[in-house]
């Protein structure tokens, strides 16, 4: 039997954005993997790479042909397929002959509790070499991209025009066509140091023939060559490097040979706002700022990842751009600082926030009424009501200077600058740019309390109106951030301070923008139905996030709740408990009594109706765990004192007959056993959950 080989395919194109590259590797590992299980093939490790000219995967060990495969396949009942003598009918014969079989492949077999006639198939598998130039073909054309070219005929769609295709199967090409390419034993090197083509021998040549033409194909070790790279030259220059996660993932896809320059800039626009410069490198440049090692404060220095041999001119070059860059910041820094920030709030009138959610000066109108109707329902004093109003009524203004329309990046920012410069309190200039946060997942929430209900006013407005006029997130299409704005706003919701109850969250927003777009009462309770069940969602994902069982998660949201954090305390407490004998007693006591309280009419039961000690028993101890559940301090007191009902609850149900004639004992029972698993249902709805 033929050796395994590795199979190797590379994909040449011109460059592909960086964004596109982690999903097209994603992608093309899953779908071979996929393939090769479809088509009976046995293979060892995959592994795929990336730069901006070339997409490759390696599948380890492939076998060198399929697996044989037995197939079978039903005819028709064995008491068709034979006659009295036992000789094969017309339809046995017609089966045979469709098949292409003979009599010695027919089998019979019990089917649905039925015997039928079934032929027995064996398919030989094919080699491997003959298989792969259908295979691959395949696979290409399987992967997608946000916005693919076509470049040969519109049935052939890819990020980028593909340039050459290099397939080997051990040392042996594997030929076939592909958007008018006939694949090869030919890549090509860096673009500019050594572009080729160069001719590959075999799997092991190939990463060989690509390190000594200036290609760094392993994007993690691209990666870490940025790194020490940045490092080393940061040291250089009297600091350390401040090195952006995202910045740094898309710079390693950018290029296929990183090599680190320092530059410089005139020490002058140090003067700047610190997130001026660095913006502008890290977002505008592509480029990495160096900072004091203990301070934190700005040089005037950054390191450039080129995608060449270092010459100074490309240093000098970085340095021109960027010196441009931040001249255009300080003329706008000084033009806006000729106003008070006050004075751009007008200029909200003439900018379109959505168009049927009408101006940035609407939106803004709004988010000051709700930042006070926030602040009540918070009981925040009024000195501070009146500070989260101030930092509503300027928190958009910086949105029309001339610094926050060149670097959209800087909103928030500027407007923190700017409310400074024009002697606002420190808290309301802070409050301006802290209440986007969080900005994204596993960003800082906003630092305290009147930041944080500007934040939430901002959120829930932008989605209360957009639910309003029908834009909705569906799918994986979220054009207005939706899913994001509203996690944030759960994210901030679970902070210990924010003790705002979900529904009155909600319901304020809609008392403010009801009367904007004129909602009516029918509209506004769908808003607010389909508003609140938009949050629910956002707070079981954020409960996963933070490692809490899915019967967990799913017991405490099935019934009512007052705030995000009381309802985390809950469901943590529960999830902490999950092996304990204490959430086993009230596990078994819930189970036991909400089965029968389904029936219930729900009203409250009649004391003078109980003839059984038990029965009485058991309205006694509810009487006292209510008064006692009141009193409880934490979610784990709660279920201390649901488990005192357990004694009683199992002593009623062994002296107690529910179900009897007299409709009217019957029914009080039942509401008696109601009110119990009410109770139990103000921690969570036990019956989702497995006792340990």
């Amino acid at each position: 039997m033929t050796a395994k080989q590795d199979l190797l395919m590379e994909i040449g194109c011109e460059e592909i954005p960086s964004r596109f590259l982690p999903g097209a590797m994603e992608q093309l590992e899953q779908g071979a993997a996929a393939l090769l299980q479809e088509n009976r093939l046995g293979h060892g490790e995959i592994e795929t790479f990336a730069t901006p000219r070339r997409l490759v995967i390696l599948i380890k060990e492939l076998d060198p042909e399929q697996a044989d495969l037995v197939e079978k396949v039903k005819g028709p009942p064995v008491d068709r397929a034979y006659d009295h003598q036992g000789e094969p009918t017309k339809a046995l014969q017609g089966f045979i002959k469709s098949q292409g079989i003979t009599m010695e492949q027919v089998e019979e077999e019990i089917i649905k509790n039925a015997r039928y006639v079934v032929a027995r198939k064996e398919i030989a598998g094919r080699p491997v070499e003959e298989l792969l130039p259908e295979l691959l073909p395949g696979l290409i054309r399987k992967l997608s991209f946000p916005r693919p070219m076509y470049w040969q005929t519109k049935d052939i769609r890819f990020a980028r025009p593909i340039r050459w295709i290099l397939a080997l199967y051990g040392s042996k090409p594997v030929n076939f066509q592909f958007a008018g390419l006939a694949a090869g034993p030919e890549t090509y090197g860096h673009r500019f140091l050594a572009p080729g083509p160069f001719a590959v021998d075999g799997v092991n040549e190939f990463f060989n023939c690509l390190e000594e033409n200036y290609v760094i194909l392993d994007h993690n070790r691209r990666r870490e060559m940025i790194l020490e790279q940045l490092k080393e030259k940061a040291e250089e220059n009297g600091g350390v490097a401040l090195v952006d996660d995202d910045l740094l993932e898309e710079v390693t896809y950018l290029v296929e040979y990183p090599v680190a320059v320092d530059g410089s800039f005139d020490e002058a626009y140090l003067d700047l706002p610190q997130e001026v410069p660095i913006t502008t490198m890290q977002y505008h440049q592509r480029y990495f700022p160096i900072v004091e090692k203990e301070s934190g404060r700005l040089l005037p220095s950054f390191i450039g990842i080129s995608n060449n041999r270092y010459h100074p001119n490309i240093s000098k070059g970085y340095s021109k751009v960027l010196q441009a860059r931040l001249a255009d910041g300080r003329f706008f820094f000084n033009e806006d600082r000729k106003e008070p920030l006050e004075n751009y709030v007008e200029q909200l009138k003439s900018v379109v926030f959505l168009e049927s959610l009408g101006t940035l000066d609407q939106k803004r109108s709004r988010l000051v009424e709700l930042a006070g109707k926030l602040g009540q329902a918070l009981g925040l004093p009024a000195d501070r009501i009146e500070k989260s109003r101030r930092i509503a009524h300027l928190c958009k203004a910086d949105l029309v200077t001339s610094m926050v329309k060149e670097f959209t990046e800087l909103q928030g920012v500027m407007g923190r600058e700017y409310a400074r410069l024009s002697g606002e309190p420190e808290e309301v200039a802070a409050g301006i740019y802290e209440h986007y946060l969080p900005r994204y997942p596993g960003d800082s929430l906003p630092s305290f309390q009147e930041a944080s209900v500007v934040s939430l006013a901002d959120r829930v407005d932008t989605l209360a109106g957009c639910f309003a006029t029908g834009i909705q997130p569906t799918g994986s299409q979220d054009p207005y951030g939706l899913r994001r704005q509203a996690q944030g706003a759960v994210n901030i919701l679970l902070s210990h301070e924010m003790d705002l109850p979900l529904q009155e969250y909600i319901t304020r927003a809609l008392d403010v923008l009801a009367s904007d777009l004129g909602i009516d009462t029918e509209q506004r309770q769908k808003v607010e139905a389909e508003l609140h069940d938009f949050l629910l969602q956002r707070i079981r994902f954020s409960f996963q996030e933070r490692d809490l069982a899915f019967e967990v998660i799913e017991a405490v949201l099935a019934v009512s709740f007052d705030t995000v954090a009381e309802l985390f305390n809950r469901a943590a407490t529960l999830n902490v408990q999950r092996q304990s004998a204490l959430l086993n007693d009230v596990i078994a006591a819930h189970n036991r009594v909400a089965n029968l309280a389904k029936n219930s009419s729900g009203s409250r039961p009649d004391q003078s109706l109980f003839t059984e000690p038990a029965e009485k028993a058991l309205f006694q101890k509810w009487q006292e765990a209510e008064e006692a559940f009141g009193d409880a301090g934490s979610p784990e007191e709660q279920l201390t004192v649901l488990r005192t009902l357990k004694k009683p609850i199992d002593s009623f149900f062994d002296d107690v007959m529910v179900m009897v004639e007299d409709e009217t004992i019957r029914a009080n029972r039942l509401n008696l056993l109601a009110g119990v698993t009410a109770l139990f249902n103000r921690v969570a709805d036990f019956s989702r959950m497995q006792a340990p």
